[in-house]
Formats: structure tokens, sequence, C-alpha cells
């Protein structure tokens, strides 16, 4: 195991990708030979014998040495008893070309070697944009071949004759991601008593504070964190809450049997193509006592009845363009970090304030809490949009607000559950 992505193994080269040394590799990629002792010729080469490996290493050791084990020992057997001239193809190549997109390998690798976020070279998931960029050029470039194989309904396929669509490649890529691993630094859930603990220092800032704009971005926050949380959304889509939505749908739900809020987001969505409206209820009333409609009655007053503004975006700067979560994010960490201290028991000492971000920790935090209480799987996938084609009718773009809503109204019962466990 000590070898591991260190060494070939016999039998690699017959694994089903071209095979072929390191030399004849640098010729292919550079049309010359390496210059002894030249620098930038000596890591070229280290460069092609890591990719070599890295494509090799895409099977696992018992895949290669049984495949070498069963061609040698059938050649045999035929050999001595079937007259075919020529029982196996004729492996290596006399072309002088790159067959199999060495030179973008070689780049990929180059570029990995670069200072990532969280260590001292970029993660396997950023190192692979350089494949895909350099395929988006080459599909730009005068050798381009347009062939399409395969359509259905909006989704294409089309053949390709970039180097980086060859089968050494994708053993190639697949190699070293099983050399690199795939870290993934996730945002931490949130909890529903983490929630309350900062809305809880969020309402001592607002009395104690004597400054509107300060007040305001405490309201724009709290009603940030509470949507977020209890309609389950992606920070980056929070900031898609429409202000004519909410108004026109104000009065209408505060009257209803279980009063609630209309969340109205207008714009493009994750895994969705167009843009259209997209309405989820809010309860007034939660399993935990949030405070939804506090916040957001707070900050629809500041900004319908203070500001006189009755369209746009609910969370907006003061240009009036729309707001984005990076607006709050840092925000919410320092009220993280202060729960933190005031509340140590809530939080766990192995985590950091770092770990947490309005982008996942209450989409995180909100489905986790649903499932810890139970709440039927159907009300998860309707608030989570995690649905089949078949329970998305209506959803398409062109549909009004009023339209969108309507259909919603149908499901509101099952739809409120999931705020109303948190």
């Amino acid at each position: 195991m000590h070898k591991r992505f260190m060494v070939g193994r016999d039998g690699d080269f017959l694994m089903g990708i071209p095979f072929e040394c390191d030399l004849c590799h640098f010729r292919n990629v550079v049309e010359r030979d390496p210059v002894v002792g030249g620098e930038k010729d000596e890591f070229t080469l280290l460069c092609i014998r890591r990719a070599s490996l890295d494509a090799m290493w895409s099977r696992e050791t018992s895949t290669v040495v049984g495949n070498a084990r069963r061609l040698r020992r059938d050649y045999e057997d035929a050999r001595s008893v079937l007259s075919v001239k020529r029982l196996v193809p004729t492996l290596g190549s006399d072309e002088l070309k790159d067959r199999v997109g060495m030179g973008v390998a070689i780049m990929t690798l180059n570029a990995s070697l670069r200072k990532g976020r969280y260590a001292n070279h970029l993660q396997w998931d950023s190192m692979r944009k350089t494949a895909l960029a350099y395929n988006n050029a080459f599909e730009a470039a005068e050798d381009f071949r347009a062939g399409s194989i395969y359509a259905s309904y909006d989704k294409k396929m089309y053949e390709s004759q970039a180097p980086t669509a060859s089968k050494w490649f994708s053993r190639f890529m697949l190699g070293t991601k099983r050399r690199m691993g795939v870290i993934r630094k996730q945002d931490e859930a949130l909890t529903v008593d983490q929630l309350n603990a900062i809305m809880e220092l969020g309402e001592k800032d607002w009395r104690k504070s004597k400054c509107d704009e300060e007040k305001k971005e405490i309201e724009c926050l709290m009603a940030f964190i509470v949507i977020g949380f209890c309609v389950s959304l992606r920070g980056e889509e929070v900031p898609l809450v429409a202000l004519d939505g909410m108004l026109e749908f104000w009065d209408e739900t505060k009257c209803h049997p279980t009063p609630h809020m209309m969340i109205t987001l207008r714009g493009k969505f994750k895994g969705e193509n167009n843009l259209r409206w997209h309405c989820v209820p809010l309860a007034d009333a939660t399993k935990s006592r949030i405070p939804t409609r506090r916040w957001i009655s707070r900050l629809m007053n500041r900004r319908v009845i203070r500001e006189g503004d009755r369209g746009g975006h609910l969370f907006a700067r003061k240009t009036g363009k729309k707001a984005s979560l990076g607006d709050y994010d840092p925000m919410f960490r320092d009220y993280v970090e202060r729960s933190m201290k005031l509340k140590k028991g809530l939080f766990s000492k192995a985590v950091s304030v770092d770990n947490y971000s309005l982008r996942r920790s209450l989409r995180r935090g909100a489905t986790t809490e649903a499932e810890n209480n139970k709440v039927d799987p159907v009300a998860i996938e309707l608030i989570n949009r995690w649905r089949k084609k078949e329970s998305a009718r209506g959803a398409e773009a062109g549909l009004s607000m009023r339209q969108v809503y309507t259909q919603v109204s149908r499901a509101i019962v099952a739809v409120l559950r999931f705020s109303q466990s948190h």
C-alpha cells in the first residue's frame, strides 16, 4: 500500500487505454527530444510520469493483475491449438501525435499545485476546471467538428474530438481523484436552539439601538435567517424574496385559519431552467416559538411604511439593487460567535464559527430539524422542491404570481407542517 499511486503494475499496459513511455509522450507533446538538464523539460517529464501513473491507478491492482493473467493464459492456450496468425493487437503507435490528451493532463497537474483555499494545493474539484476550460476552448476552435448523436427535450449530447473526451483522459481524471481525494468543507447545520439564541441577541440589540440604520441591519439579518431556515432556502435564494409579492398576500394569509406569511420569490432557482415565481408558506407559530412574523413584520414596516417602497426586493442595498448573502454573512457569523460565548452548551467545541454561513447552514439545519421531528417526507419534498416532473404541474415559467399562489394554497396545510415543526 505504501507504493500506491507511486509505481506502475505489470499489466497496466493492457487495461484498455494507450500506453507509451515518458520519452514518447514528451515527443508527442513537445515534438522534440528533451534537453538533458533543462529545468522545464525535466519538470515536464515529471508531470508526464505522474499523469501516466494516475491513468493507470484508475483501476485497482486486483483488476489489473487479473486482466493480464487471463489474457496471458488464454493467449498461450490458443497458440498451442489455433492457427490464427495474430491473436492480440499491436500495442503502441509510431505516429508522432498526442493521441490521449497528455498535454492537457500535465497542464491540469501543474494547475493543481497552486495554493487552494483550505490547503497548500487545489482540491480535485477545482483542478478539474482546467480540463473543462480547455474543452470549451477546443470546441470553439478551428478543429471543432459538430455531430449531434442524441437529443431529448432541452438536453443534447455531442460527439467530440477534444483530447479531454478520450478514454485515457477520463481514466487520468479518475486516477487523480482517487489519489487526491475529494475534501468538501460543508457549512455546519444551525439548530433551532442556536437560532433562537441568535434571535434573543438580535432582539436585545434591536431594543438597545438608537440608530435607525443599525436597527434596519438587524431586521434584515434576522428576517433573512427566519426565512432561510423556516422555508429551507439556500443562502443565494433568500434575496430573491419580492416585496410586492409579500404585500399581495400579507392580509389574506394573516387571516387564514392557520396564520402564515407567503414568502414570494422571483428569479431562477437551482435545478430549474427558467425565471419564475415561487411561493412558500411560512407559519406564524412554530414548535420552538421562533419569532417569525415579528422580524418579517418589522422589516416590511420599515420598507413599506417608513421608506415608501412597494416593489423590488425585500432585501435590498441602499442603491435599491438586490442584496446578496455576502452582505449579511459577516454579521451572521458575528452573532454566531457571540452566541457561542454566551451559550457554550449549544455549540460543539470542535466546530469553529467559520464553519457557519448563510449559504447552507440554514437549509441544512432546517431539513435536519424536520427529519428529527418526523415531518412527513412529502412536506419536506414540497418545501425543498425535490419533486418529480409529475408533481411539478403548474410550476412552469410564465405563470403569474397569483396563479402560483393559488396552486400552492391547495396544499397549504401539508406545506405548513414543515415550518410548524421547527
